[in-house]
Formats: C-alpha cells, sequence, structure tokens
C-alpha cells in the first residue's frame, strides 16, 4: 500500500473534559498525535446515538492505542484505563503530578509533564512515533499483565541476584503478581524456567503445583515448565511459588573416597518464562553460587 494512502492510525483519548485541559489536548496531544502521522478524538468531539459509555467502550476497542491523562484520580478515567487494560489495548499514560499515580497502576509508565505542554510533546511525541512504526509488529508481552517478584524485588527489573551455597541445591521463592483486570483460572497461566544444562529438573514441595516436565531446547538449554493447579489468579491478586532447581553433579576424589558435588560453579543468568492465553513474557534472574569463604547475603 502506498504510505500516502495509508490509513491512519487512531488514538482514543481519555481525559477530563473541563477547560483547563483544553489546552494540554488541543496543543500536547493533538498536536503530538499529527505530527507522528496519526489522528485522535475523544468523546466529546464525537457524534453518536448510544450511550455515552457505550460509545467509549466502543472506540476503545477500535482504536490503535489509548492516552489516558490520570491527573486528578478522575475516577472516569481510571475505570475506562481499566476497561483497555482489559482488553490488551496500548496505552499511554500522563499525569501532571508524580503523586496522582496510585499503587496498582506504578508499575506502569507515566509521562509527568508538570502541566508543561512543551515538555509533554517533548516525551509523547517518541512514544507515538513507536506506536505507528511498530503497530503492524505483534508485541505479545504487552498483553501479559502477570509479574514476578522475589522478596520485595520485581524481576521486571534486570540485576536481581539469587545466592547459595555452592553445596546445596538452589532455592527460588517467586511471588507471582496479576497486575490486570483479568481472572486467570487454573491452567490459564504456566511458568517455565529456563537454565543451562548443569541444571538438570525442577522441583517444589508446593501442592498445586503438578506437571513439572523438561525439555532441551535446540540451544542445548534447559526449560523446566510447571503449571498452577489450584490458584484462580484474582485481579489485583498474588499467589507464591517455591522451585529447587536441582543440579547435575559430578565426581571428585577427596582422601581416596568419591564425592559427588554439584556442577555449578560461576553466576548464571536465568530465564522465568510466563506462558498465557495471550503471549509470553520473560523475567530475567541471576543465580550465582558462593564458596565456603564467602557469605550468603
Amino acid at each position: 500500500m502506498n504510505p500516502s494512502t495509508k490509513p491512519k492510525k487512531f488514538c482514543f483519548v481519555l481525559m477530563p473534559f473541563t477547560d483547563d485541559f483544553d489546552d494540554i489536548y488541543k496543543f500536547g496531544i493533538k498536536e503530538s498525535c499529527a505530527e507522528v502521522g496519526a489522528y485522535c478524538e475523544r468523546v466529546d468531539e464525537q457524534l453518536f446515538t448510544e450511550s455515552i459509555l457505550e460509545r467509549v467502550y466502543n472506540q476503545i476497542s477500535k482504536a490503535d492505542f489509548i492516552i489516558a491523562d490520570m491527573t486528578n484520580r478522575n475516577p472516569n478515567v481510571f475505570y475506562e484505563v481499566g476497561y483497555a487494560h482489559a482488553l490488551g489495548k496500548r496505552t499511554i499514560l500522563l499525569t501532571q503530578n508524580v503523586e496522582d499515580i496510585p499503587f496498582d497502576l506504578k508499575h506502569y509508565p507515566h509521562i509527568i509533564y508538570q502541566n508543561k505542554i512543551s515538555k509533554l510533546k517533548e516525551d509523547l511525541i517518541p512514544r507515538l512515533k513507536w506506536f505507528v512504526e511498530n503497530s503492524e509488529k505483534e508485541d505479545l508481552s504487552q498483553n501479559v499483565d502477570i509479574e514476578i517478584f522475589i522478596g520485595e524485588k520485581s524481576l521486571a527489573n534486570k540485576g536481581t541476584v539469587v545466592t547459595f551455597n555452592e553445596k546445596s541445591i538452589p532455592k527460588l521463592e517467586f511471588t507471582i503478581y496479576n497486575k490486570s483486570f483479568k481472572l486467570f483460572n487454573p491452567g490459564d497461566y504456566r511458568l517455565g524456567i529456563i537454565t543451562d544444562q548443569n541444571y538438570k529438573r525442577l522441583r517444589t514441595h508446593n501442592p498445586s503445583l503438578s506437571g513439572i516436565k523438561t525439555t532441551r531446547l535446540p540451544d542445548g538449554r534447559n526449560l523446566h515448565m510447571c503449571r498452577i493447579m489450584d490458584d484462580i489468579l484474582y485481579p489485583n491478586s498474588y499467589t507464591s511459588l517455591v522451585a529447587y532447581l536441582e543440579p547435575k553433579t559430578i565426581s571428585e576424589n577427596t582422601d581416596n573416597e568419591s564425592v559427588r558435588t554439584f556442577r555449578y560453579r560461576e553466576e548464571q543468568e536465568i530465564i522465568v518464562r510466563v506462558f498465557t492465553p495471550t503471549g509470553t513474557r520473560d523475567f530475567f534472574l541471576n543465580v550465582s553460587p558462593l564458596h565456603d569463604d564467602q557469605k550468603l547475603n
């Protein structure tokens, strides 16, 4: 298709309709969309015969992506953003004040523009440009709103390290958080842990976990797959999983005796992969064996 005749991407805007937001919308959001070759509308600009709520639902569903201004914690905007997230829509969140970001949405990036249109456009245009240029590419991780923690550390941030004594088996204590408005029934979400071949299997004492299977991947790594059987993961709820990575062992001769020791010596990065019907999402974790002269964290 000729680029000049290709339909423009549609952005639906969720924000309060009060006068103090008019310039933000017209000169900040609308001009930014036009600059990247998209067009945007608010529901108060449209003519329709259905109820306003039905129209909002319709336009969120139709939109290629959403912009939502969360300033002042407007309850209508919050409700509409929840609906957009439930549909897996790509959403750009804005706010004038960081204090307006509630706890449940702190995991999502926000553009904090401090009531400055120039600041808003500076940060908004690059994101809109990326959305327009990549809208044809399927990004399944956008649709997976499950997050994994080790203790208080989110694995969404690279660099988390779990240390363990080199003579013991690595123990991984995961907290699984459903930060979406979706409900995941048993079997709707599965966890896989990808390691090198020196970790031969995954085991757990969790009674709600079954069907653990280890598969050798074409690149030589192992994928340890498991499925949560009993836990319904409600919106904004948590569950936990304790897993042990069992390594291969090697024989070492000490004082004329053969001793079996674990076959790892160095830190390695493992992947914790969440599988759902709408896509997958990868988290990264470093596991590090400590020697006798080192202390556990």
